[in-house]
């Protein structure tokens, strides 16, 4: 299950870019450039709730947006001792929507808000395992 919501969260994060790193709080354009860095997972808004993201103590979750259209999935599953995977994947982005392809699955988000150091991507998928589709915020901080 974390693996599939890391992936949909990638989908998220891909939709990501910065163009003024001055003045984080301004909307920045979506482009492959700003897009490239680790975007750390915060957490998630599903029907009216923020749900943080479930980062273990001595480690956070990533997703990193690299050159060619490469894309790196950090996971960390356990603390001591550390436990965790780097998984590697495609990425593309069309205007302000990303595909992004791990583990032979891929999806699809659409940025609704970008700044310098934070991104949110929105998606549908079943978030709670109710056999419903959610609409879900990602929320990404570069820090």
């Amino acid at each position: 299950m974390k693996k599939l919501l890391l992936l949909l969260s990638f989908v998220a994060v891909s939709l990501t870019s910065c163009s003024n790193d001055d003045d984080s709080s301004s909307t920045v354009a979506v482009n492959e450039t700003n897009l490239m860095k680790k975007w750390y997972y915060v957490s998630y808004e599903v029907a009216g709730q923020t749900i943080p993201y479930d980062n273990l103590a001595c480690a956070r979750d990533y997703t990193e947006f690299k050159a060619n259209g490469v894309l790196e999935e950090y996971t960390v599953y356990s603390c001591d001792p550390i436990d965790a995977d780097t998984d590697a994947g495609t990425w593309s982005l069309s205007g302000n929507t990303i595909s992004g392809t791990i583990f032979g699955e891929t999806v699809t988000g659409t940025v609704s808000s970008l700044t310098a150091t934070t991104l949110q991507i929105t998606d549908t998928f079943d978030f709670d395992e109710d056999g419903t589709d959610d609409t879900v915020k990602v929320n990404y901080s570069t820090n």
